[in-house]
């Protein structure tokens, strides 16, 4: 594909042009109807070559900036989908960050739940455990008194048998 107008088109269409003025003017000097339709041809004939060279140059560069728009919009979806990722990277990395700190609060909660829940057992047992020993010393004492009671009686029952 033609790339504009080169050097050679542009020298052809320059020097052809030139020519055929030059053809024309002397046709007409000399009345010389063939020499000036010569002219006048080969005038046309660089005129449309230049034209065509002109239009040819204009068609690659309406292709080329055809090409860097659409290689543009690639760019632009391109960005527009890396723009889209990096949200969805965020967005996950957010939720992420919100579930682990959920979890570690849920941890250090039952955490403080079952500490709580060993301190109530171990104030439990300490008090069963204070309140077995009071009621080992009651029945010491029951069974003392018991058996003061019993020797009392038996002292009883000896003074009125004599």
């Amino acid at each position: 594909m033609s790339e504009g107008p080169t050097r050679e088109t542009t020298r052809r269409g320059i020097s052809g042009r030139f020519v055929g003025r030059v053809k024309e003017a002397l046709g007409e000097l000399r009345d010389d109807e063939r020499l000036t339709r010569e002219g006048t041809l080969q005038r046309a004939g660089a005129d449309a070559l230049q034209a065509a060279a002109e239009a040819a140059g204009q068609a690659e560069l309406a292709r080329r900036e055809a090409e860097l728009e659409e290689e543009h919009a690639e760019a632009e979806r391109e960005h527009a989908e890396l723009q889209a990722d990096m949200t969805a990277q965020k967005r996950q990395a957010e939720a992420d960050r919100r579930r682990i700190a959920e979890e570690s609060k849920a941890e250090r909660k039952s955490a403080e739940e079952i500490a709580a829940a060993e301190h109530d057992r171990q104030r439990q047992a300490a008090a069963a455990g204070r309140e077995e020993r009071q009621a080992e010393r009651v029945r010491g004492e029951g069974e003392a008194r018991a058996g003061l009671i019993e020797r009392e009686a038996e002292a009883v029952e000896s003074d009125q048998g004599n």
